[in-house]
């Protein structure tokens, strides 16, 4: 499957916070500091990225195609698909909605392209 993009989606925390309680996921912040952008990965579990603050892109691996997205935006990255959030110039604030609560140590984890079988 492919990222999906929804462009001004939101306006407001409580906006996400109904389309977080709609898509029955858990949400947490997560703030992606300044950086040349990642490598191409994978997550175990389906991923909703509200954008909250900033502004980067997104690398949609299977395509190619690097989609910009700013506050207001979300991101749809289904699981087990290629990804890599672009350039980050001072932040990004996220909100990122899981199917269930992890902890500190499986949350988000980045899997390598080869381990996608």
């Amino acid at each position: 499957m492919s990222l999906q993009f929804f462009r001004g989606h939101f306006s407001s925390l409580s906006e996400v916070m109904d389309d977080v309680k709609r898509n029955g996921t858990w949400p947490t912040t997560f703030v992606s500091p300044p950086s040349p952008g990642l490598e191409p990965h994978w997550h175990s579990d389906e991923v909703h990225a509200y954008i909250m603050e900033g502004e980067t892109d997104f690398l949609d691996a299977v395509s190619g195609v690097r989609t910009k997205v700013s506050a207001g935006d979300k991101v749809a990255v289904p699981a087990r698909t290629l990804h890599a959030e672009g350039p980050v110039k001072d932040k990004v604030v996220y909100i990122l909605a899981l199917p269930e609560a992890l902890g500190s140590d499986d949350f988000l984890k980045m899997r390598e392209p080869n381990d996608l079988q």
